[in-house]
C-alpha cells in the first residue's frame, strides 16, 4: 500500500500564531482516498532539519508533500533546500517567469529583482500550474514522488485538490479514478448522522469511504469512491445522496459545492421574490452571508442593523408599547421587525431575528441564547423561538445559519 507524510514548514506554525490547517487538509482528504499519511512533521524557517528529513522521508514513505517555503522572501528557503538535498541544480523556468510577470502585472504590482526567485525550480521538476495566482512543482525522486505546494491555505488546498490529489490517486489504483462529495447538513449531530448512515443498507455494500466532520455549525459527510469509469462512480454517488436525503429529509442542505445562501439565493430567483433582513442581535452577519453570493443584488434589497429599541421604533417602526411590555427579545419584537422590514423595502419577504447573544443581558424567563426568528411573507407571518447555547460569537452564528435555514425551508 502506498504511504506518505507531510511536512509543513513556517516559523508561525511552530510558535501556535497559525494553526497547521494545510497538513490537517491534506491528511483528511488522503485518507478519505485510501491513501494513509504516516507521519506529519512542522519545520520553522531556516530549519536546518529540513534536509535531513527529506532524505529519510525518501527512505520511508513513496509520497511526501511539502506546504511553505516557496515565496520570494529571504526565509522562503524549501526550493534551494530541497534542490540540495535532491542533488539537483536550479534553474530559472522562462515559462514559468513570463507567467509571473503577468500575473504581477494584472494585480498592477511593480516588479521587483526578488520575484525571479519564484521562478527558480529544480531541474526536472513539473511546474503545478492551475490557471490561478499560485504555483507549486512535482518530482520523481526513485520510487517516490514529491510535491511542493504554497503554504497559504486557500492556494494550497487548490493546487492539492486539482492536481496532486488526483495523481496520486492515479499512481495508486493503477490507472483508477477517484469521486468525492462532501454533503453539508444542519440540524443533526455528527453522532446521530453516523447512526443514520450506519443503518443505511446503501452505504454498507462498500467500495465507499465515509467520513464525518463537525464544521460548525453545520456536520459535513464525506462520500469517496475509486474506479475505472467516471459516470459509474458519479451514480454510485447520487444513489448514496438520494438514500440519505430520504432517511434525514430537510437537515440535508445539499453538497459543499453550493453554500446555505447561495441556496436560498436560487430559491428567491427561481420563484421571482426579493427578500430584506432586519438584524439585532447578529449585528448584519446574514446580510453579509447573502452579499458574499455573486449576484444577490437580484434578489436582496437591503437591511437594517437595529440594535437599540430607538432603531427598531424609527426605523422598523415597532410600536413603542411592545417593545415596553414585551422587550426587544419576544415573539412580537420580531414579527413586527419583520413586517417593518419587508414594507420599508417593498420586499415580497421580511427575515428578522432579535435575540440575546450574552454573555450578559440575559434572565431566568429569557436566559442567554434566546433567539426569536420572524418571516414576513406574501402567505403571512411566522415567528420561531429558539434557545441556543455556546460563547457569543457561537450563539450569533447559529442565529444566522438558522434563520438562513428557515428561509431555505419555507423557500424550497
Amino acid at each position: 500500500m502506498m504511504q506518505g507524510e507531510i511536512i509543513t514548514t513556517g516559523t508561525e506554525l511552530l510558535t501556535g500564531r497559525v494553526g497547521d490547517f494545510n497538513a490537517r487538509y491534506a491528511a483528511r482528504r488522503l485518507h478519505e482516498a485510501g491513501l494513509p499519511v504516516q507521519r506529519l512533521t512542522i519545520l520553522g524557517d531556516h530549519s536546518p532539519l529540513f534536509q535531513d528529513l527529506l532524505v529519510e522521508a525518501l527512505t520511508r514513505s513513496q509520497f511526501i508533500i511539502v506546504t511553505g517555503g516557496l515565496g520570494p522572501t529571504e526565509d522562503d528557503i524549501t526550493v534551494a533546500a530541497a534542490a540540495q538535498a535532491l542533488n539537483l541544480r536550479l534553474f530559472l523556468d522562462d515559462a514559468l517567469l513570463a507567467r509571473i510577470r503577468r500575473c504581477l502585472g494584472e494585480r498592477r504590482i511593480p516588479w521587483e529583482e526578488r520575484y525571479a526567485r519564484l521562478a527558480l525550480i529544480p531541474e526536472g521538476a513539473q511546474v503545478l500550474d492551475p490557471g490561478g495566482m499560485a504555483c507549486g512543482f512535482a518530482l520523481k525522486h526513485g520510487d517516490t514522488r514529491l510535491f511542493f505546494l504554497p503554504g497559504v491555505p486557500q492556494e494550497m488546498r487548490m493546487l492539492f485538490d486539482a492536481l496532486v490529489l488526483p495523481a496520486l490517486v492515479e499512481s495508486a489504483g493503477g490507472g483508477e479514478r477517484l469521486a468525492q462529495r462532501t454533503l453539508r447538513l444542519f440540524g443533526i449531530s455528527e453522532a446521530r448522522l453516523q447512526q443514520v448512515v450506519s443503518q443505511l443498507p446503501d452505504f454498507q455494500q462498500g467500495g465507499v469511504t465515509v467520513g464525518f466532520y463537525p464544521n460548525f455549525p453545520e456536520t459535513h459527510l464525506t462520500l469517496t469512491t475509486r474506479g475505472r469509469d467516471r459516470q459509474t462512480l458519479e451514480e454510485t454517488l447520487d444513489r448514496l445522496t438520494s438514500s440519505l436525503a430520504r432517511e434525514v429529509g430537510d437537515v440535508l442542505l445539499g453538497s459543499d459545492l453550493v453554500s446555505l445562501e447561495g441556496l436560498v439565493g436560487r430559491y428567491l430567483q427561481k420563484r421571482g421574490l426579493t427578500l430584506a433582513v432586519a438584524e439585532s442581535c447578529t449585528g448584519g452577519l446574514i446580510g453579509h452571508r447573502l452579499t458574499d453570493v455573486p449576484g444577490a443584488s437580484d434578489y436582496f434589497l437591503g437591511g437594517v442593523v437595529s440594535y437599540s429599541n430607538d432603531a427598531k421604533a424609527n426605523l422598523l417602526r415597532v410600536p413603542a408599547a411592545v417593545l415596553a411590555q414585551k422587550g426587544a427579545v419576544s415573539p412580537e419584537t420580531a414579527r413586527d421587525m419583520a413586517r417593518g422590514v419587508k414594507t420599508l423595502f417593498n420586499a415580497a419577504i421580511g427575515l428578522a431575528v432579535t435575540g440575546i447573544a450574552g454573555p450578559s443581558g440575559g434572565s431566568l424567563e429569557k436566559p442567554v441564547g434566546t433567539v426569536y426568528i420572524a418571516l414576513a411573507t406574501p402567505e403571512g407571518e411566522e415567528v420561531w423561538r429558539y434557545q441556543f447555547h455556546g460563547n457569543r460569537a457561537e450563539i450569533k452564528t447559529l442565529t444566522a445559519e438558522t434563520a438562513l435555514d428557515r428561509l431555505r425551508r419555507e423557500l424550497k
